[in-house]
């Protein structure tokens, strides 16, 4: 009787720690951090670093010769230009926010989980932001959100469907009122600025106010991280239900990270 009690002990001791990692694993709420433009220096860093860590594989055999591609612009060494959504630096993965990527986040509550963030994110990003005489005079940014991916896999048929991504693959941010970044100083710290412009998602379009703050890296990479109070149903947009879901705010946060490289200066300058 007493080994039958002993091993049925066991058996729930075992049992309780299977679930507890399950709760663990698939129920926490470990959603990615809210952009940051330390952090998005920080990965740029690394990224680099990647890049000039030596390659053991065998040299490629030299292409046959042919017309060389212009050289890219180099950087001029000011906070002037037309600054390039760079799609190509670092590789862009959910949770370590490599390279360049727009996305949302809302609260919302599970059934016996509680209170959790939905995250999700789209690394299929180009634009451009152009400033002209330290002012910040233009900016067009375009996400695919048909490439949106979650902390939870499970979320993104379903965030999909709520924005229409069939009917409406893009949303866009465009620039609408001039800003002063004379604060800006190229290897200087990140500032901050308040910027405004109307966002269309799910082919509806709404005035939007960002809070950004960017810098000017020595490396001529610039750094620019955002976020802006969003109402869903502004864009006509109804929050995804599900069995599992009690509720999901009906206000969210629309956030981006831009690595973006100095172009062609602007025209007319």
């Amino acid at each position: 009787m007493t080994r039958t009690k002993w091993l049925l002990g066991g058996a729930v001791s075992i049992l309780a720690v299977v679930v507890v990692g399950v709760w663990f694993l698939f129920f926490k709420d470990d959603a990615p951090d809210a952009v940051s433009n330390a952090a998005a220096n920080a990965q740029i860093d690394a990224d680099l670093a990647a890049l000039d860590e030596p390659d053991d594989a065998p040299a490629a055999a030299p292409a046959s010769a042919g017309p060389e591609a212009p050289p890219e612009p180099a950087f001029d060494g000011t906070i002037d230009g037309n600054w390039i959504v760079d799609d190509e630096i670092g590789d862009f993965d959910f949770r370590t926010a490599s390279g360049s990527f727009a996305g949302f986040r809302v609260a919302e509550e599970l059934t016996a989980v509680g209170e959790t963030t939905a995250v999700g994110r789209s690394g299929e990003i180009s634009g451009v932001v152009t400033i002209e005489d330290a002012m910040l005079t233009g900016a067009e940014v375009t996400v695919d959100m048909t490439a949106i991916v979650s902390d939870r896999p499970q979320r993104e048929n379903a965030i999909r469907r709520a924005i229409n991504a069939v009917a409406f693959p893009t949303a866009t941010f465009v620039f609408t009122d001039a800003v002063d970044v004379s604060a800006l100083e190229v290897g200087g710290a990140a500032r901050s600025f308040t910027v405004e412009g109307e966002l269309t998602v799910a082919g509806v379009t709404r005035p939007v106010t960002f809070e950004i703050e960017a810098n000017v890296r020595a490396d001529g990479f610039g750094i620019i991280t955002g976020s802006a109070d969003v109402v869903w149903q502004d864009f006509g947009i109804t929050p995804p239900s599900a069995p599992v879901v009690v509720s999901v705010a009906d206000n969210g946060i629309i956030e981006f990270q831009l690595v973006v490289e100095q172009g062609p200066a602007p025209q007319g300058s």
